[in-house]
């Protein structure tokens, strides 16, 4: 029996216009049940991000290629082979609502194999696309591995990914999720992770815009000395609103857990982490350990950090810590006293709490690392 009982709070919705079958760019009979499920469910309600109402976005082929590298099939095309149970399969993520929408009407995405070590390149380009709704996943074989860059780019109106990746014995994963999309209505994310025995999972995000973004990663560590890292990096400027929500489920034995958050806010600019730790009496020697640090330059901006850790375990090494707080001003300081302009020192903070995951990119992504750097400077 568990010591303990995690209580959610009671989910809040509301109604609004709504997909139906005639949406489904892709209509196999293998959606019926999972449609029937999806209108079972209002939309919810987000008081942290003031989302209380949606706008039916016209889901259209998407135009173009967003596969610029990489072993993969198009989640259309794997429909019709055997990962269609793992296609279709249902998570929480940042909400059942999104997620199952994503599982149903999406416009692109992919899904693949992996048995040995590849790199996959997704570029998706929201300018040309104004509604992307994306349902992808990996399963990654044992002992393979797999670097994957991921970015979605320019002003649309609607992007909702779900994602779900399975990491086999002694697979390694790092996932670079890269999303500059300023002045999107909305942006939607739900990543789904399970590892096997001595599985390796790094993520980093770097997150700019939309509107209102929510995102949420769920890692359940179910074999003995798997590990999953995780760090993030935002800028929240205007009136833009971000969720970020990051839970890692302990299982398995000497299991190792990491969760990293900074970001930096500005003008009315608001952001909220949660991280979840858990940590099952059978995961026994287990490390977990969550941080979230968050620079506010400006007095109307906000940031909350919301950690939160379930352990059930005596045997077990867990932590947590958050910290929000102005620009130092020593730094500001020194940085100006050697012929800094304000601006210019700012910005050379900023970008110091981009830095970590910046050098992180791959070599051959050079571009999107310049790409990054511009979007702080237009931020200053």
């Amino acid at each position: 029996m568990d010591m303990f009982t995690r209580v959610e709070p009671k989910r809040q919705s509301f109604t609004a216009k709504d997909y139906g079958w005639e949406d489904i760019p892709n209509k196999d009979e293998s959606f019926y049940d999972l449609l029937s499920d999806y209108l079972s469910y209002d939309f919810p309600v987000w008081k942290r991000l003031e989302f209380s109402e949606f706008k039916k976005y016209p889901i259209k082929k998407y135009s173009g290629n967003f596969v610029k590298n990489g072993k993969s099939i198009l989640t259309q095309d794997a429909i019709k082979t055997g990962l269609k149970d793992f296609i279709t399969g249902k998570f929480n993520g940042v909400d059942p609502k999104f997620v199952m929408m994503a599982l149903i009407f999406f416009n692109s995405g992919i899904f693949s194999k992996i048995d040995k070590n590849e790199k996959i390149d997704l570029e998706y380009n929201l300018k040309d696309n104004n509604t992307i709704i994306e349902n992808s996943g990996l399963i990654l074989e044992e002992n393979s591995s797999v670097v994957m860059v991921r970015s979605y780019r320019g002003e649309g109106e609607f992007l909702n990914s779900a994602s779900k990746f399975l990491l086999k014995t002694g697979s390694r994963l790092k996932i670079f999720n890269v999303i500059i999309s300023p002045k999107t209505d909305l942006v939607v994310s739900s990543s789904l992770y399970n590892l096997e025995e001595s599985a390796n999972l790094e993520v980093y995000d770097v997150i700019f815009g939309g509107q209102k973004t929510a995102i949420d990663h769920t890692a359940n560590l179910n074999g003995d000395f798997s590990k999953a890292t995780f760090k993030t990096v935002y800028f929240a400027r205007g009136k833009e609103r971000i969720d970020l929500r990051t839970s890692l489920n302990h299982f398995g034995r000497s299991t190792y857990g990491r969760i990293e958050t900074n970001g930096s806010i500005s003008d009315e600019g608001y952001s909220v982490v949660r991280g979840n730790i858990e940590i099952k009496h059978t995961a026994i020697g287990s490390d977990s350990e969550e941080r979230s640090n968050t620079v506010s330059l400006s007095k109307k901006a906000r940031a909350d950090s919301i950690p939160s850790l379930y352990v059930d375990n005596n045997d077990v090494i867990a932590k947590h810590g958050a910290s929000v707080g102005n620009i130092d001003e020593d730094k500001l300081y020194y940085l100006m006293s050697r012929g800094l302009d304000e601006r210019s020192a700012i910005r050379l903070i900023v970008s110091g709490i981009f830095e970590p995951v910046i050098n992180e990119i791959p070599l051959d992504n050079s571009n999107l690392k310049e790409e990054i750097e511009d979007a702080i400077s237009v931020r200053i």
